[in-house]
């Protein structure tokens, strides 16, 4: 069989098979680019470590302290999860979940 002829039996099936891999790719990267800017950014300040870390953002994560140290080092690539002040690192903390509304104020304030 010659492409020609494959072509002109199956040139609908090869159409829908290059676009859907096309749009995969394109759906992929949106995503990927969208997965960085979901989570909130932290500026590591001098004696800042993991753990604190993990105190401070305690019950704005549905995550043990364990997990929450194994993802940072794991999304950061840090090596014995060491933190040099001045650092920026990615913490699995929604960034909505950090932002309040400070425009109510309660009556007792």
């Amino acid at each position: 069989m010659t492409f020609k002829s494959i072509w002109d039996r199956y040139y609908i099936a090869i159409i829908f098979i290059i676009t859907c891999f096309v749009l995969g790719i394109v759906l992929l990267m949106v995503t990927v680019n969208q997965a960085d800017t979901e989570y909130n950014e932290v500026n590591i300040a001098s004696g800042d470590s993991i753990w604190s870390l993990a105190d401070d953002y305690a019950g704005q994560y549905k995550m043990s302290k364990q997990d929450f140290i194994s993802w940072v080092e794991k999304e950061n690539q840090l090596i014995d999860g060491k933190l040099t002040a001045g650092d920026k690192i990615i913490i699995p903390v929604k960034q909505t979940n950090l932002e309040q509304d400070n425009s109510i104020q309660l009556a007792n304030e």
